[in-house]
């Protein structure tokens, strides 16, 4: 444990483009919408997540919705920092005399390229981020926590999303974590 680590947050974020999930402590803290309201006047934040997508197509028409993200990737540049911000803000980090760093982890599609990879660390980096590390969407899948469990006496069959092994037989559990 370094010395700073008091002021330094980790916390993942699934940047999706239906749902934006933020895990912090092993804890899933946001599962909101994709979703913000902008006011068009002084292009100000007034609802992200769940509230803004009550307000999508129902709103004055000072006030727009924007879904910043197409097809996995940022569409919306201004608007996704925006979001992501807002979303941070929604984790309940106690009582700090100075706002935390923030370690973000934060999952890419695959065919991602390279500019709208780099729109994905500058939006990280503007909503606050010290660190920004990227890891593409299968990888994250393959390496989440799976459990062994023993399904017949000819082996060990273990699921990982939608992807299904087979393994040598095995009569108890086994916990199988990622990496830290």
């Amino acid at each position: 444990m370094r010395l700073f680590d008091f002021f330094t947050q980790d916390i993942a974020i699934d940047l999706g483009t239906a749902n934006t999930l933020i895990i912090h402590k092993d804890k899933v803290v946001v599962d909101e919408p994709s979703i913000i309201a902008i006011d068009k006047n002084t292009n100000k934040v007034l609802a992200i997540g769940r509230e803004a997508m009550q307000m999508h197509e129902k709103t004055h028409d000072n006030i727009k919705t924007i879904r910043p993200l197409k097809e996995g990737v940022i569409a919306d540049f201004h608007a996704a920092e925006m979001m992501i911000r807002g979303m941070i803000k929604l984790i309940d980090t106690g009582r700090r005399l100075f706002p935390p760093s923030l370690r973000m982890v934060i999952c890419i599609p695959s065919a991602i390229t390279e500019v709208e990879k780099r729109a994905v660390r500058d939006s990280a980096e503007h909503a606050n981020a010290k660190e920004v590390y990227m890891i593409y969407e299968p990888i994250a899948a393959a390496t989440m926590p799976a459990t062994l469990t023993q399904t017949s006496t000819t082996g060990t069959v273990w699921n990982v999303t939608s992807a299904q092994s087979h393994s040598a037989p095995n009569t108890n559990p086994i916990r199988i974590a990622a990496a830290a």
